[in-house]
């Protein structure tokens, strides 16, 4: 199974341009404390216990802290059936301004 992947300095454009879903996988803590913009927060636990509703029919974009945590959540959402892209580098990489919250 071949992931798709971007790199996570440009993750705004690509979800605006694909009209996707922005998903960090990190923790509520870490997600309360500065996430990208337009991110919506599932932590991974949840993608891997299937706690979570997202629309098959868009883009979701994943990333967490370095990358790892979101290629993990990738691979599960391909498998349901998800169209997933995995931002590398994490938001450790990300230039942006982070939103709180």
């Amino acid at each position: 199974m071949k992931i798709e992947t971007i790199n996570v300095r440009n993750i705004i454009e690509e979800s605006i341009l694909r009209n996707a879903i922005i998903v960090d996988v990190r923790d509520r803590e870490d997600f309360l404390k500065g996430h990208i913009p337009m991110a919506v927060g599932i932590p991974l636990e949840n993608i891997e216990q299937g706690k979570f509703k997202l629309p098959k029919n868009k883009d979701i974009i994943t990333y967490c802290y370095r990358g790892s945590r979101s290629m993990m959540a990738t691979r599960i959402l391909t498998r349901k059936g998800y169209r997933a892209i995995n931002a590398i580098g994490g938001i450790e990489n990300y230039n942006g301004s982070l939103s709180k919250g």
